[in-house]
């Protein structure tokens, strides 16, 4: 009897059962991939119109300051002879310039020393007055009675005059020449308590010049011929003859014709830009929205109805009317202004009729792109205003002018001038300035006097004027926080300047009132709404002393102020919908893929598995087969010796 178990391993193809086995595990897991694999695509999309959007949100950096574009031009017919600016709305026109004459400084030159350094000049001390300004002394002793030595302690002492030795080919010659230009910087130079060759460093500058020092060069004063009416100033720069034109002179009986444009290509250049940013950002919305009939397929972002909500809203603002613009305006929206939609929903930009209408109404056209405002009153100036603050139109009413610090003398300066000399000590913050004045003095000279002494002390916060016979002394800024003091060595009443002994303290006052009946604070003539309501951060200027009702300020909401909030508000990382997309894709992604890592384990638990028990069988089977084997050898064997048997018996 022969049995064989081959045929229970012969036609069994383990590895091939367990690979189908674990693709049938798999199937489930790549479903999941594939929607993974969906989520990270709009994720992409999504984080694609995030950078559009913020690319957008910068590029409208470009319309914030538009309303402050400077919208005039100057022209020169000869620039050799000046240069000039000319600042926004300055009034246009054409002006003749003739009889240029440059401004010079003053100044002098010593007679020949044989050496800077070795010869000793002399002691004493040198007295310098530049104007009528206070007399700054200089004390030359041993250690600095040298050429170079007399001209670095006057440079040490800032007396408002240069100093420095030039060798002119013969000898060593200390020149000295005045810091400022104009009439005004001439200066004189005596001598005390001199000895050697110091008293021959002297120059007077009054009527009949004299001294042993020799003019080189007079002060004298810039002037021009403005359309024929001569104009001089100290300086080369003349500011405020032609309103809101700054003219630099530069050439000596020069001549020229200088006119004041219009000029907007700065403001359309801002439009432009905006444009572009803005075309590009549609365009990549449209791309993610778009849907193709042929492939039949469409953008990943296709019928999400936060990204149609916000194309809605950016063409809306486009062709909207703008917020604070009067409905009568002729310039009342943008469509008005030369921007007009396409049909794919970008912009197209007339930069023609935007120049005709910046010409025609800079104001208003300004207001329809950045936060702009306008006044009914002559005295009211708006200034600023905050992303908090709505359009619309809000009255005015101060109830308190704002001032300078001002004070006076109690009587009135005798027309002879003053009867002895008179010594005035101003103060203002750590600073303290004593100005000398002369007797005889008459109130003109004083005036003088005092504003020159207190300029080149560098207390430039306050200047004197004459009213009625009295002195007047008052800061040049507006508000509290403008103080100082003055105080004389003479009693009031003795024929001086009216000061007096007594110390008088000038402080001005902020302005106050209310806009809109909000509460406002002020500072000088700046008052700003601090109180809860639509104009909160509107900030105007009151000029004048008048009270009361100053009419009222118009606020235009410009495409600025509206996009930017859309798209602050859009992408903002806590609220807006672009983030909270994100956040939703990602947990969703994240989601599949916890469900992607278990089910991969799993698979790989059961083909583990299915392989262990599949080695236990082909184990077990191999045991078999081994039996087999032997219990085929056994009985084969078992049958020979039969065989064998039977043989011999039948012999």
């Amino acid at each position: 009897m022969t049995a064989s178990l081959s045929g229970l391993v012969s036609g069994i193809d383990v590895q091939s059962l367990i690979t189908n086995l674990s693709a049938a595990y798999q199937a489930p897991i790549t479903i999941l991939q594939n929607q993974q694999q969906s989520y990270q695509t709009t994720l992409s999309a999504w984080g694609t119109l995030q950078s559009s959007l913020s690319s957008l949100q910068s590029a409208m950096g470009s319309l914030q300051n538009l309303g402050n574009t400077n919208n005039r031009s100057v022209t020169l017919s000869n620039d050799n002879a000046a240069s000039a600016t000319a600042s926004a709305n300055a009034p246009q026109g054409s002006y003749s310039l003739s009889n240029m004459v440059l401004a010079q400084s003053q100044s002098i030159y010593s007679s020949n020393f044989t050496s800077a350094t070795n010869n000793s000049v002399g002691t004493g001390t040198l007295q310098i007055q530049v104007g009528s300004g206070a007399v700054q002394n200089v004390a030359i002793n041993a250690s600095n009675d040298s050429l170079d030595g007399i001209a670095s302690a006057i440079n040490q002492a800032n007396t408002g005059v240069n100093a420095a030795v030039v060798y002119d080919g013969t000898g060593y010659r200390l020149t000295l020449t005045g810091k400022g230009t104009g009439v005004n910087s001439a200066f004189s130079v005596s001598t005390s308590g001199a000895t050697g060759s110091l008293s021959s460093l002297s120059y007077s500058n009054g009527n009949g010049a004299s001294g042993s020092m020799t003019l080189s060069q007079q002060a004298q004063n810039a002037g021009v011929s403005i359309n024929g009416l001569p104009v001089t100033s100290t300086t080369n720069t003349i500011s405020g003859a032609i309103p809101g034109v700054t003219l630099n002179l530069l050439q000596a009986s020069g001549s020229a014709t200088l006119q004041v444009s219009s000029s907007n290509s700065g403001f359309v250049t801002g439009v432009q830009s905006f444009v572009s940013a803005f075309n590009k950002t549609m365009g990549t919305i449209n791309q993610l929205t778009a849907y193709n009939a042929q492939a039949g397929s469409g953008g990943p972002l296709l019928g999400d109805a936060s990204v149609q909500g916000l194309r809605t809203q950016l063409l809306d603002m486009i062709s909207g009317q703008g917020i604070g613009i009067s409905s009568g305006s002729s310039y009342n929206s943008l469509g008005s202004v030369g921007l007009g939609l396409t049909s794919s929903g970008t912009i197209s930009l007339n930069t023609g009729t935007l120049t005709t209408a910046l010409t025609a109404d800079f104001n208003t056209v300004a207001g329809l792109f950045g936060q702009a405002g306008s006044t009914s009153n002559a005295n009211v100036q708006y200034l600023n205003a905050t992303s908090a603050t709505q359009a619309g139109t809000y009255a005015i009413n101060v109830s308190q002018a704002a001032t300078q610090a001002s004070t006076s003398g109690s009587a009135v300066i005798p027309s002879g001038g003053i009867l002895q000399s008179e010594s005035l000590t101003f103060g203002s913050g750590a600073s303290s300035v004593v100005v000398s004045l002369s007797s005889g003095s008459t109130l003109n000279d004083i005036v003088s006097t005092i504003n020159d002494t207190l300029q080149q002390s560098g207390m430039t916060g306050i200047t004197a004027s004459a009213n009625n016979g009295y002195l007047e002394l008052q800061s040049n800024a507006y508000g509290s926080a403008q103080s100082f003091t003055v105080k004389s060595n003479v009693a009031a009443g003795s024929g001086g300047t009216g000061i007096g002994t007594s110390l008088l303290t000038a402080t001005g006052t902020d302005v106050a009132g209310t806009i809109n009946g909000q509460s406002t604070s002020g500072s000088g003539q700046t008052m700003t709404v601090t109180g809860p309501g639509n104009a909160s951060g509107l900030q105007v200027s009151i000029t004048g002393n008048s009270t009361g009702n100053l009419g009222a300020v118009t606020l235009s909401q410009g495409l600025y102020q509206q996009m930017t909030t859309l798209l602050s508000s859009a992408l903002n990382t806590q609220s807006g919908f672009v983030s909270a997309a994100q956040n939703g894709i990602t947990s969703s992604i994240n989601g599949l893929g916890a469900q992607i890592t278990t089910l991969q384990q799993s698979a790989s638990n059961q083909t583990a598995l299915l392989t262990q028990q599949f080695a236990a069988m082909q184990s077990q089977l191999s045991s078999l087969q081994s039996t087999s084997q032997y219990l085929n050898a056994f009985y084969s064997s078992n049958s020979s010796s039969s065989s064998s048997s039977s043989s011999s018996s039948s012999s």
